[in-house]
């Protein structure tokens, strides 16, 4: 008898384990499909550039496509333009910034031809009102300040074209700051003198500041010189 009453027990509290579990993640489901979710960075746009690469179907390469969005729940995605950190020269600049516009370029094509999954968002707004359009709500980045080389005019060609936050450097140390893994070690100590000037014209613009990858020193002179 006892014996019985112990796998009844046993039985119990398992089977209410499963429930509780399964009860919970119905929960959050619920709560996944009714917020406006957000990832804030993708590589994506590599894989639009000189490729066949469609975003509108569902890849076998790369992370991220508007299937599989819809597939996970996600309403939006920061589509990032990434320009791995090279020379600092003006030829080297040049051809940073015409890589970038190559890429914004592709990033526009991929959301018309596939108007009726994904629309172009510059706006919490934006993302809100597309999600009720059952679309997903794609917003542009810049990972690493690389192409705007010496030129502040680029920050707002560049939020003219959609982009709506910059990465100030990446794996190596530019004119903009220090990196957090440059092997060479820091150069700036911090921002430059023009750093801060990004960073000032970023806030003019409303380009939100992203500080991944920079060095410590970076971090804290963004928190000094950022008045956003």
């Amino acid at each position: 008898m006892k014996n019985n009453i112990l796998i009844f027990l046993f039985v119990l509290v398992f089977s209410s384990c499963g429930n509780t579990e399964n009860n919970l993640s119905k929960k959050a489901d619920r709560i996944h499909r009714k917020i406006l979710t957000v990832d804030m960075h993708c590589d994506t746009p590599l894989n639009l550039v000189g490729s066949d690469f469609d975003p509108g179907k569902r890849n076998n390469e790369g992370c991220v496509d508007f299937p599989r969005m819809i597939e996970g729940g996600l309403d939006s995605e920061f589509f990032a333009i990434f320009i791995s950190q090279g020379a600092r020269n003006d030829t080297a600049y040049q051809n940073a910034h015409k890589t970038a516009l190559e890429m914004f370029e592709a990033i526009h094509k991929s959301l018309e031809k596939n108007s009726a999954l994904a629309e172009l968002a510059l706006t919490p707004d934006d993302a809100l009102k597309i999600k009720k359009k059952k679309k997903r709500a794609i917003f542009i980045c810049l990972e690493n300040g690389y192409p705007i080389g010496r030129n502040l005019d680029r920050i707002r060609e560049y939020y003219d074209l959609g982009a709506r936050y910059i990465t100030l450097c990446h794996s190596g140390n530019n004119d903009i700051c220090d990196s957090s893994n440059d092997p060479k070690g820091p150069e700036n100590y911090g921002l430059s003198p023009f750093g801060e000037e990004v960073v000032k014209k970023m806030n003019e613009t409303g380009m939100i500041v992203d500080v991944s990858h920079i060095s410590d020193e970076s971090f804290f002179d963004v928190l000094k010189v950022s008045k956003a």
